[in-house]
């Protein structure tokens, strides 16, 4: 966001404006505090999982998984 730029071309997908960049970022941090609340709340990566309908991967493991592992880290 800090390129303040009207048009966004990740290499990865389709082009997006700032306003698409700005929703994924809000749904980003949505998704992220659902997952601390969770945590909080002692459920498992499992129960979180299907919660919050876990189907994208980054490598070898989910957005949540990752998301998971960083709140949980001791």
């Amino acid at each position: 966001m800090s390129l303040d730029a009207d048009t966004f071309i990740s290499g990865h997908g389709s082009t997006q404006t700032k306003a698409d960049i700005q929703k994924r970022i809000a749904d980003a941090e949505a998704r992220r505090a659902q997952v601390k609340e969770m945590v909080a709340q002692g459920k498992s990566l499992d129960e979180i999982k299907t919660a919050v309908g876990d189907n994208d991967k980054l490598n070898y493991k989910s957005w949540t998984e990752v998301c998971y592992e960083e709140l949980t880290k001791k």
